[in-house]
């Protein structure tokens, strides 16, 4: 993998690591308590959310083209999420083994290299990882420790 891309999947390495922080540290009950948005209303909607979009990222790696499909995952539970998100990580580094930096993908007739596509994948997750901490506040979810520090948050 070419060292930009290195760079851009230890970016995308540090908020999986507060996805799974998340996972592993929230109980079954806070994962799935309402938060005040209209749709992927609990933290476990909004994980199951980006390992379905991150399935669309990857599987455009293979294709050359985005595209959005919405498909729910059969299983939500905290082990096939972490299940799910690893297979995902471990996939997208693979893939993105033998680029070179000069792909691009087709994102509805408008071609953006690689960096751009994988910089939308992180930002997308990056969006989540906001929502979630926020949610936490607002809904009184004790944020897991290893969350707070790795984002120097207060608890």
């Amino acid at each position: 993998m070419i060292v930009s891309l290195q760079g851009q999947i230890s970016d995308w390495k540090y908020g999986r690591g507060i996805i799974m922080g998340f996972i592993n540290e929230l109980s079954d009950s806070d994962l799935d308590k309402i938060l005040p948005r209209k749709k992927l209303n609990t933290v476990r909607q909004q994980i199951e959310e980006l390992a379905i979009m991150q399935g669309n990222y990857v599987d455009a790696l293979a294709s050359g083209t985005i595209s959005f499909d919405w498909k729910p995952l059969e299983d939500t539970s905290k082990q096939e999420l972490i299940k799910r998100l690893s297979e995902l990580d471990e996939n997208l580094e693979n893939a993105l083994n033998a680029f070179d930096g000069t792909e691009t993908i087709n994102w509805f007739g408008e071609q953006k290299n690689i960096h751009e596509h994988i910089s939308a994948m992180i930002g997308h997750e990056q969006m989540h990882i906001g929502q979630i901490v926020a949610f936490c506040y607002a809904t009184g979810i004790h944020i897991p420790d290893c969350v707070t520090a790795t984002m120097s948050l207060d608890g």
